[in-house]
């Protein structure tokens, strides 16, 4: 057992509480880390700010984007021992054995248990972790880097993924946030042409920084017309926009014949698409849920390489900071995702 600090949320649209708790031993099976650095994810956000349902562990400690040093091993654990440098996901158990995880989509794994959610997450000094759901961190990979590994990065290149992502394909990014910015990278790395949209100057201006070869200003221009004069429609729409449902019906018919839409973004509402068309053109749409511990594997290789260039904005100071880190993120000043280092 080990003394330290967790930022605990204990109930909707208040702080979170940093308080000092005793972090129990890892089990057989499990691995006890030292955080390191965190992600700070909108999801989490959104469920401090009451518009997720809170988790079925209350109170609980949220953050699900975590890089860390192995502290503790389990006395069944092999080859992983203390001092060893690993990320966690929201990934913090899967069965391996239900049809989900047998055909590869351990997302959808029936008997899931999540990281922030099922257990205590990272916006502690200590996490708890399977150790068969923890991955090697490269040497050349810093702290405040890997957490982008876990989501940032691997949301895109698993959604890219189901797409079928290939060299040439035009792919529209729509929505340029700290999904957006790697979505872009991840699809340059597939050598693919990309265009990048959203309504905030800097964030396009940055997006044509780490690889766009277009960008579109949503406010301005009117994007399903740009998208089909600049490329003749789209073969991948990555939809990551959270708030505005109609933007998906545009991202839609931007698709030219046998595009494919991922959905990425969620927002309440429902999609309002012309049948005929759909089938006549044989435009696709498909939903993407978060990855798995191979795309993990596969986003923290292209940060080893630098074929993806973390843009984040970081915290220094450990649990006291992760309240200012999410209050940023409301305020939508953060370029980039936010991490909370620990030191």
């Amino acid at each position: 057992m080990v003394r330290g600090k967790v930022a605990l949320f204990t109930e909707p649209k208040k702080p979170l509480e940093i308080r000092e708790i005793d972090f129990p031993d890892p089990a057989f099976d499990e691995v006890l880390l030292k955080v390191k650095a965190v992600g700070v994810c909108h999801t989490d956000l959104a469920t401090i700010d009451g518009e997720f349902p809170p988790p079925p562990l209350m109170p609980t400690a949220l953050g699900h984007e975590i890089a860390g040093e192995v502290y503790k091993v389990g006395s069944g654990v092999k080859g992983i021992k203390p001092g060893d440098r690993v990320v966690l996901s929201w990934l913090w158990y899967t069965c391996g054995k239900c049809r989900y995880c047998v055909r590869g989509d351990e997302q959808l794994c029936e008997n899931l248990v999540e990281t922030g959610r099922h257990v205590y997450g990272g916006y502690a000094e200590y996490v708890l972790a399977k150790a068969s759901h923890v991955l090697p961190i490269p040497e050349n990979v810093l702290w405040e880097h890997a957490p982008l590994s876990t989501d940032a990065i691997a949301t895109p290149f698993k959604a890219l993924r189901y797409a079928g992502a290939k060299e040439g394909d035009v792919v529209a990014v729509w929505g340029i946030g700290a999904l957006g910015f790697h979505a872009v990278q991840v699809a340059k790395a597939k050598g693919c042409t990309v265009i990048a949209l959203g309504r905030s100057e800097h964030k396009l201006k940055k997006a044509l920084e780490v690889g766009a070869d277009y960008v579109i200003n949503t406010a301005k221009e009117n994007p399903v017309k740009r998208i089909v004069e600049i490329s003749g429609g789209a073969d991948i729409a990555l939809q990551l926009v959270p708030t505005d449902v109609s933007t998906y019906e545009q991202a839609f018919y931007s698709l030219r014949k046998g595009g494919i839409l991922v959905l990425l973004g969620y927002p309440p509402g429902n999609l309002s698409l012309p049948v005929i068309e759909w089938g006549l053109t044989e435009k696709k749409v498909i939903a993407s849920l978060a990855f798995t511990r191979y795309d993990i594997s596969e986003s923290l290789r292209l940060l080893a390489q630098g074929k993806v260039k973390p843009v984040v904005t970081i915290y220094r100071g450990g649990v006291e900071k992760v309240n200012q880190a999410l209050d940023d993120l409301r305020k939508g000043i953060v370029i980039g995702r936010p991490v909370v280092v620990y030191e």
